[in-house]
C-alpha cells in the first residue's frame, strides 16, 4: 500500500485503474443514470448485435449472484433499457434484449466511458473509436460470441 496521492500521473496505467473506474461509474450516473454494472450488462447484450442473451450468461460475466443479477435487470427493465422475455422452445431460459432506448443510452455512455478512460488512463490497452459506439471496451473482437445466444 502506498501513501501517494491516487490522482499521480507518473504511475503506470495499470496502478490508476481504481480511480479511473470511481470516475467512470460516478460520470456513468450522472451522465446517463446507469452504476457501472448497468453499463457492463447494455454493453455485453450490445456486443450480441440485437441477439438475446441469457440471464445465465450475464450473471457468470458479471459474477453475480441471481438474486442481485435480477433485481439490476428489473431496473433496467423499469426504465425501459432492456426486455426481458422466455426463450420460445425452452421456456426455464430468460433471455436480455436492448430497446432502442438501451442501444442509445449505452452508445452514448460508450463513448463518456471511452473518452474518461483515455483520459484518465492513456491509451493503454482498449479499444479505439474505429470499432463504433455499439462495442463494449474490453469486450470487442472474439469474445463477442460469448454474450450473445448459442446456436445449434
Amino acid at each position: 500500500m502506498s501513501d501517494s496521492d491516487p490522482s499521480d500521473t507518473d504511475r503506470p496505467w495499470s496502478s490508476q485503474i481504481l480511480p479511473a473506474l470511481g470516475h467512470l461509474h460516478g460520470a456513468l450516473r450522472a451522465r446517463h443514470g446507469l452504476a457501472l454494472h448497468g453499463y457492463l450488462v447494455l454493453g455485453a447484450v450490445a456486443a450480441a448485435e440485437g441477439g438475446p442473451v441469457p440471464v445465465s450468461r450475464l450473471t457468470a460475466f458479471l459474477g453475480e449472484s441471481g438474486t442481485r443479477m435480477s433485481a439490476l435487470l428489473r431496473d433496467l427493465q423499469a426504465a425501459g433499457l432492456v426486455e426481458r422475455d422466455r426463450r420460445a422452445g425452452d421456456r426455464r431460459t430468460v433471455e436480455i434484449t436492448l430497446t432502442g432506448a438501451g442501444r442509445t443510452r449505452f452508445a452514448e455512455a460508450e463513448r463518456t466511458a471511452r473518452a474518461l478512460l483515455a483520459r484518465h488512463l492513456g491509451p493503454g490497452p482498449f479499444p479505439d473509436d474505429a470499432q463504433g459506439p455499439g462495442e463494449p471496451c474490453g469486450h470487442a473482437g472474439g469474445e463477442r460470441s460469448r454474450y450473445g445466444r448459442e446456436t445449434a
